[in-house]
């Protein structure tokens, strides 16, 4: 078990046995863990705020060093979109904090023989989203640095077209700005993880539009 929270720890320990219960062994951060700890039984619980960067790269470490253990991920709470980033970055199971008390141990005993669990009220959201051929454009793009205007101009787009499908496609991807966008496809893991893989690298787009790229450094508004 993971965690730097002592209340959710004891609502943990006291949801799947008694305190001191063996097998249940409290650790503050993956890079604490005995590799001589680890078994083939072995079941890693990690609380963490999967909406904070923090949290998803301690997920990513974790899956990283141990590849085979299931993972539970204890959050308080999430949207579809980060559900389906905890999954994509490993984890095997996903528990609402609030619902420790209900949830954790059904899930336990569901990774322990190779299922997966999410909560029911976003299990319809968390499949890998699907880009439009535009969307994949203009993400390109953004990675680029460029503006709306510019983008549009490339694209022979009008800005409010631009903003609609950068609306739609940050809301697939659960993110909120150009740079936490940018970041995101600029990892190769992140971006295989929902199918934007090279989506990062514009040149294709530029040729398309006939024109060379122009790259702008402007630190506008997430969506302008």
């Amino acid at each position: 078990m993971l965690s730097d929270n002592a209340a959710v720890s004891r609502r943990i320990v006291a949801t799947l046995g008694a305190p001191g219960l063996p097998g249940i062994n409290a650790i503050s951060s993956p890079d604490l863990i005995d590799e001589d700890f680890v078994e083939e039984s072995t079941i890693f619980i990690l609380a963490c705020d999967v909406d904070e960067v923090t949290g998803m790269a301690a997920l990513r470490r974790l899956r990283r060093d141990h590849r085979e253990p299931p993972i539970i991920v204890i959050s308080p709470a999430a949207t579809a979109a980060s559900v389906r980033r905890a999954l994509d970055a490993g984890a095997d199971a996903f528990v609402l904090e609030p619902e420790i008390e209900t949830a954790l141990a059904a899930a336990a005993r569901a990774v322990a023989t190779g299922q997966s669990v999410v909560p029911r009220k976003v299990r319809e959201s968390v499949e890998r989203p699907a880009f439009s051929h535009r969307e994949r454009q203009v993400l390109a793009l953004v990675t680029e640095g460029l503006t709306n205007s510019e983008i549009a101009e490339r694209l022979l787009l009008s800005q409010s077209t631009v903003k609609s499908h950068l609306s739609t496609a940050f809301a697939k991807l659960g993110i909120r700005s150009r740079k936490e966008v940018t970041s995101f496809l600029l990892d190769p893991e992140q971006a295989q993880s929902v199918g934007l893989v090279g989506v990062a690298t514009a040149e294709t787009v530029a040729a398309a539009a006939g024109g060379s790229l122009v790259v702008s450094t402007s630190t506008a508004h997430p969506l302008a």
